[in-house]
């Protein structure tokens, strides 16, 4: 072999080796961030115990299932809420999909599909709830879909008041507790979405005078996914999710912001040493520095406006695969200028 096929070959060597280990290590940076999202109600829960403060959920229970042990959490629900935990009293009511007849607690709000989410996806402790604003998205997905199916003609005026009543409650902070599918599933967010369905429709069922699972008043498919597929109302909820949340986040940091501007008009003839590489500088005011904060935090409020324009585009009416099938005509404008 040659000088220079030596060199081509240590060159292919060292390069192939460098690939091996970048894909390795991009393995153990994703199984490591998943390993984080499903841990962190754990260690909050473990220091919360630690430290004697008040701990935001129940402690965990382990229950052993199919041979592997899971913590199961059930988050607090708010004191002025009354709370409409599930399966109290033993009492079930029976619900039928596609599957067959299935019993479901007489006092949930979730109907047959979600029950059998919650034994068929006992994957992490966190639940849909663990995300209010993840449950207040789906509640404006629903109503808007409702309201926009009601302007085409598609949606009878009853139902429409009842979803906005359920949407309301939502709102309301009332009913989180039902929640409870794992944020982790199967099926591209088909669990999840069909737990916002039955509970809006049988909080709706309750609030205009029926009993759950009297779906014939009011159908989580028929009525509240009505011109929808988990694959559209799904990724709206969570670009809803997101806005929501950004929109506290943005507020937060606009306080703050506001209060190193504050600051820094307070002490701005106060002198003190500006620092570089850990040493005395050249000499600035203490007012100077707050304002430097502030104004770098406004740079970032504006990083944060300017990024969540990209979550605007929503793709509702587009159904299942993106051709608008069982859509009527105009709806999918009418969702757009509801949401």
């Amino acid at each position: 072999m040659t000088d220079r096929s030596k060199l081509a070959a240590d060159a292919a060597t060292r390069s192939s080796s460098r690939h091996k280990m970048l894909s390795r290590l991009r393995r153990t940076a994703l199984i490591s961030t998943l390993m984080l999202s499903v841990s962190a109600p754990l260690v909050a829960y473990a220091v919360s115990a630690s430290s004697g403060a008040p701990a935001e959920t129940a402690a965990p229970q382990l229950v052993q299932r199919d041979g592997f042990h899971r913590a199961q959490y059930e988050q607090q629900a708010p004191s002025a809420q009354p709370s409409t935990s599930s399966s109290q009293s033993g009492a079930t009511r029976t619900e039928k999909d596609l599957l067959g007849e299935k019993q479901v607690p007489a006092d949930a709000y979730y109907g047959v599909q979600t029950a059998r989410a919650l034994e068929n996806f006992q994957i992490s402790p966190v639940l849909m709830n663990t995300y209010p604003e993840f449950v207040d998205a789906f509640a404006i997905v629903k109503v808007a879909a409702a309201r926009a199916n009601g302007a085409v003609g598609a949606m009878q005026p009853d139902r429409l008041a009842a979803i906005e009543r359920a949407y309301q409650a939502i709102r309301d902070g009332r009913y989180r507790d039902q929640f409870k599918v794992d944020w982790y599933q199967g099926g591209a967010g088909t669990s999840a979405n069909m737990n916002a369905n039955e509970v809006m429709a049988n909080i709706g069922l309750e609030l205009t005078g029926h009993q759950k699972g009297e779906y014939q008043y009011l159908h989580p498919s028929d009525d509240l996914n009505m011109s929808q597929s988990t694959n559209d109302s799904y990724p709206t909820a969570l670009k809803i999710a997101f806005l929501i949340r950004n929109d506290k986040l943005i507020a937060e940091l606009e306080r703050l912001a506001a209060a190193f501007r504050a600051k820094g008009n307070q002490y701005l003839e106060v002198p003190k040493m500006g620092r570089t590489e850990l040493q005395d500088a050249v000499p600035m005011t203490v007012g100077q520095e707050f304002h430097a904060f502030g104004a770098a935090l406004e740079s970032e409020i504006q990083l944060l406006k300017d990024a969540e324009k990209y979550l605007y585009p929503v793709n509702m009416g587009a159904t299942a695969i993106g051709s608008g099938i069982n859509v009527s005509r105009g709806y999918s404008e009418a969702v757009a200028r509801e949401l």
